[in-house]
């Protein structure tokens, strides 16, 4: 998940758009908050919990793609058994 950098702008935005909509929070709200935060210059971090579950995740693809590979070179073997190329 990605948090505001500068806190205190996010807030004085979110009020903006609780003030400016009916409805709190709406897609087209929320979209309005974001698009206006980084207008005004707001950046947005990522936290410990993102980079965590984006390593589990490459974690789990590696060693995916380490398994096709594996089952790959043991077609290749059966076939040069077999005699063919």
């Amino acid at each position: 998940m990605q948090k505001p950098a500068n806190p205190k702008l996010y807030e004085m935005i979110i009020a903006q758009a609780k003030a400016k909509y009916a409805t709190f929070p709406s897609p087209g709200a929320s979209h309005w908050v974001h698009s206006r935060y980084i207008e005004l210059g707001g950046q947005f971090v990522e936290t410990h919990e993102d980079d965590r579950m984006k390593k589990i995740h490459q974690k789990k693809f590696d060693a995916s793609r380490h398994k096709a590979l594996e089952k790959k070179q043991e077609l290749k073997k059966g076939d040069k058994k077999k005699g063919k190329k």
